[in-house]
């Protein structure tokens, strides 16, 4: 008499066939199909950014897998950027090894994504710092603009009323008048139309202070001692018309 098999419907293929002997739910065809499925996964590496993420890890970071040689091989590749595009036979060339060896690894780890990462955050650490670098600028302005205009202030409180010529408090007043406007339009809110305000004219923003009264008024501010190292110095632009003929 022939020996009975035991058989079964395998539940991810449906035919019936001799249960694997430590899954009985499945085939030994499936089961060897999973396998292998498996084992290529784990070959290549597939589920790294899985772990990675698990570990709150950055993809730019060694893995919890990672070799000291695969990771040498990476900080070689993304040590490049941004000076230049990295590539597996520059790569190859500083470590001494083959560009093939260099691919296995940048696929095993997926250099193309890996390096997109660390881009990303190396352009964010540059902006932070020129975020800070302007801040720092800014301040610095201020504290110039400040200093410069406490000295204006000492200057004009010096001057003596009476040693001045018409000439030079027109010119006085005249500045004076035009700073203020510019100051208060300046101050007028986004909302300036509930307010009656007109502020759609560009010119009405215009601060027309010619040179003649700029040089004026430092000579002016000269006379409180403050001003004594500044000087006007007057120049001529010429212009050159080309008249068709």
């Amino acid at each position: 008499m022939s020996e009975l098999v035991e058989t079964i419907t395998c539940r991810r293929c449906a035919q019936v066939k001799p249960p694997h002997k430590e899954n009985r739910h499945l085939c030994e065809d499936c089961v060897k199909a999973e396998n292998s499925r498996v084992s290529y996964y784990r070959q290549h590496n597939f589920n790294w950014m899985d772990v990675a993420k698990e570990a709150d890890l950055e993809l730019w970071e060694r893995q919890p897998t990672e070799t000291d040689w695969e990771y040498s091989v990476w900080l070689c590749y993304r040590d490049a950027y941004p000076g230049k595009r990295p590539s597996y036979r520059d790569v190859a060339e500083q470590l001494g090894t083959t560009v093939n060896a260099v691919r296995k690894i940048a696929q095993r780890w997926s250099f193309p994504a890996r390096l997109q990462a660390w881009a990303k955050h190396v352009d964010e650490v540059t902006l932070k710092q020129r975020e800070q670098e302007i801040i720092e600028m800014n301040k610095r302005h201020v504290e110039m603009a400040k200093a410069l205009n406490d000295k204006i202030q000492r200057a004009i409180t010096n001057i003596d009323p009476y040693s001045l010529s018409p000439r030079e408090i027109n010119a006085l007043m005249k500045t004076a008048t035009e700073l203020e406007r510019k100051a208060r339009i300046d101050q007028v809110p986004k909302s300036s139309t509930d307010l009656g305000v007109d502020d759609t004219n560009p010119e009405l923003k215009k601060v027309d202070i010619s040179t003649e009264n700029i040089s004026e008024i430092l000579n002016i501010l000269g006379k409180a001692g403050v001003l004594s190292n500044i000087g006007v110095r007057q120049t001529v632009t010429t212009e050159v018309v080309v008249k068709d003929e």
